[in-house]
């Protein structure tokens, strides 16, 4: 069993990680480590993904791997999406592009996890019972994994789901200004932002700090800078908006870059 997944924050690390305890033998793939590569192969007879709902919908990066990637045609595949609102029409549209390659997403399981929008922030006094709810709705999802069940799938993929991401991301990029970033003179050129960028879009040296237009919208920078120096538009960090999963660390994010990089071990 092969398991792909990627992350900002670190929900979908501390998902694979209790995934792990039902499946010893499944290996966890970061869709990170597989920048540039036109073409993946799996021969796998089960696979699984673990990713993030971003705008109601799975993020552009998590995409583009999909339709990249080329699975047995009777492969089993699940997927666990996690979300902090809706998850809206993302298993639909991860089965779209499965489809498109001759695939099909057997099973897909929706987990609620803290939201790290900013926007829409998680009260800090929630976040606990729902990391609790997270580990309880894995075991479920796993026992669904191991009897092979398929089902049909979450959500809906209607023209107003669609439409209601569009919407959302076009809020979120060019209203909230997600896509105009920055730093304060709080940064301390630590090159942290850098580090656990999973697309390599920051650049970081001793006078200045450049965000690239690569950007995969993860939040990993804002989130992880142990300044809150990082700026989109006009969201700013507070003690009860800044989040990450508390039993990930930042060089658990850090290493999805590696490649083929693994997650056996706890943080």
């Amino acid at each position: 069993m092969n398991i792909y997944y990627f992350t900002g924050t670190g929900n979908s690390i501390a998902i694979c990680r209790e995934l792990r305890k039902h499946f010893e033998d499944a290996e966890l793939r970061s869709i990170a480590s597989f920048a540039g590569r036109t073409e993946i192969g799996d021969e796998s007879d089960v696979v699984g993904f673990v990713v993030p709902t971003y705008y109601m919908d799975i993020p552009e990066i998590v995409g583009d791997f999909v339709s990249r990637l080329r699975l047995r045609p009777d492969a089993y595949i699940f997927a666990a999406i996690h979300y902090g609102l809706t998850y809206g029409r993302a298993f639909h549209s991860l089965n779209r592009i499965l489809e498109a390659g001759g695939m099909k997403l057997s099973l897909g399981w929706g987990i609620t996890v803290p939201d790290n929008s900013i926007v829409f922030k998680t009260a800090l006094a929630k976040q606990p019972a729902m990391h609790l709810g997270m580990t309880e709705t894995v075991s479920e999802f796993a026992a669904a994994v191991s009897d092979r069940r398929s089902v049909p799938l979450p959500g809906r993929n209607s023209a107003i789901q669609g439409l209601n991401s569009r919407m959302g991301a076009f809020m979120f990029r060019k209203v909230i200004g997600v896509d105009r970033k920055r730093v304060t003179d709080a940064c301390t050129h630590c090159g942290l932002c850098s580090e656990v960028c999973p697309v390599n879009n920051v650049t970081v040296s001793e006078d200045s700090v450049v965000f690239g237009d690569n950007c995969a919208e993860c939040f990993a920078c804002i989130h992880w800078c142990p300044q809150r120096a990082v700026r989109f538009g006009f969201l700013k960090l507070t003690d009860k908006s800044q989040y990450t999963n508390p039993v990930v660390s930042a060089a658990d994010v850090i290493s999805q870059k590696d490649a083929l990089s693994g997650i056996h071990g706890t943080s």
